[in-house]
């Protein structure tokens, strides 16, 4: 009996240890994507680096030409960060959230007051 429960106990623990490295998908790499701004598409690379549950890197394409990443996280296939742009001589702090898969991130951002908000499909590119 005590053989059995030392068994299903392991068994447990390697399911859930395995299982949850496994639906960890790397976001480290480059990114493209587009996304609209009063019609007109705005496209961004991302330059992304992974380091445990930590995220580095910048964002290319915003008015701020190279905006560097701020309190990178990452939590299974979900990435978070923010960063500074500047747009009509005005700072504004861009909050970001991305689904991550393997071909792609799924991006939510925008100001960090919720006043404005934007989705950008980024897929795998160098």
């Amino acid at each position: 009996m005590k053989t059995a429960l030392r068994f299903a106990g392991w068994a447990v623990i390697l399911t859930l240890v395995f299982g949850l490295r496994g639906s960890t998908v790397d976001p480290g790499g480059t990114w493209k994507g587009a996304f609209d701004f009063n019609g007109n598409s705005i496209p961004l690379t991302f330059n992304l680096k992974a380091q445990g549950s930590s995220l580095t890197g910048t964002v290319v394409g915003l008015p701020t030409q190279v905006a560097e990443i701020h309190e990178g996280k990452i939590d299974g296939d979900t990435i978070t960060f923010w960063l500074n742009t500047d747009y009509n001589s005005q700072t504004y702090k861009l909050v970001y959230r991305g689904k991550v898969s393997a071909e792609q991130i799924d991006f939510t951002f925008g100001t960090d007051d919720g006043s404005w908000t934007a989705v950008l499909i980024a897929k795998k590119g160098s």
